[in-house]
């Protein structure tokens, strides 16, 4: 059984304990592939190089709603984005998107950081990775206000299923992580069961949200058969059935042929 871990941040690895021994355990567990995933101009070009040193690496550029900024010098980081993800192969643009939770950066900042990620997205065709943490609905107004939508995830979906509901719609991924397994997610947990088998993707989000076998640890991927087994009981599905299914998505989405 082989699993895609499709949302990790390789570049949190410490020191002493480096992403080359990240993906030395993550293998024993399976763990084939693996998205990293960018949340700023300096993390999205240490998952490039992270991709040219290690094959079953696949790096996405993005600056996080977080990370943008007070808006100062918001052109030229997205200028700056812009020039770095037309340069090198990347598998998809993000992390991007809204979140109202801890609103580090203005509403109107995030959003015009967005739609640029979306619009890059387009541009060249790649898929992009979506936050959207207590902005379902801002998140949803701004996709549809786009004259095309790029395909895409809703990375580490918290909602609840209705507000997933119009995502999905749209054509979207949705991909779950550790919290799935938490005992007070049952929103997160209803929202599984709604994801068509075609449209659904599981994640580490590492080291965040270790799931809750390994809660109170840095998560990393090596924990991921841990969501899987949770998706599992939850979908009334076999490990089997949905490892393969949740692998071939991420590798079609991400435009990536999984070796077999």
């Amino acid at each position: 059984m082989k699993l895609f871990d499709s949302h990790c941040h390789l570049t949190w690895a410490k020191a002493d304990d480096p992403a080359e021994e990240w993906l030395k355990r993550a293998a024993k567990e399976g763990v084939s592939e693996f998205l990293c995933v960018g949340v700023d101009l300096d993390s999205s070009l240490q998952c490039l190089n992270l991709s040219k040193q290690f094959s079953q690496v696949y790096p996405s550029a993005g600056i996080h709603p977080n990370d943008l900024g007070d808006g100062s010098d918001l052109k030229e980081k997205l200028h700056a984005l812009s020039r770095l993800a037309q340069q090198g192969t990347w598998s998809a643009i993000g992390e991007t998107g809204m979140d109202f939770f801890r609103q580090w950066t203005s509403p109107q900042t995030q959003e015009i950081g967005f739609v640029h990620h979306l619009k890059l997205a387009i541009e060249l065709n790649l898929p992009v990775i979506i936050h959207c943490r207590n902005a379902a609905e801002a998140t949803l107004a701004i996709l549809r206000g786009l004259p095309k939508i790029p395909t895409g995830v809703m990375h580490c979906w918290s909602g609840t299923p209705q507000q997933l509901t119009p995502f999905l719609e749209l054509g979207l991924h949705a991909s779950f992580a550790g919290n799935l397994s938490y005992p007070k997610s049952d929103e997160i947990r209803e929202s599984a069961k709604i994801v068509p088998l075609n449209q659904l993707l599981i994640e580490t989000d590492a080291p965040f949200l270790a799931p809750q076998p390994k809660r109170g640890k840095p998560n990393e991927p090596a924990f991921l058969p841990h969501t899987l087994e949770a998706l599992s009981q939850v979908r009334t599905e076999s490990l089997d059935e949905l490892a393969v299914a949740t692998r071939n998505n991420a590798g079609e989405l991400f435009g990536i042929e999984l070796s077999r």
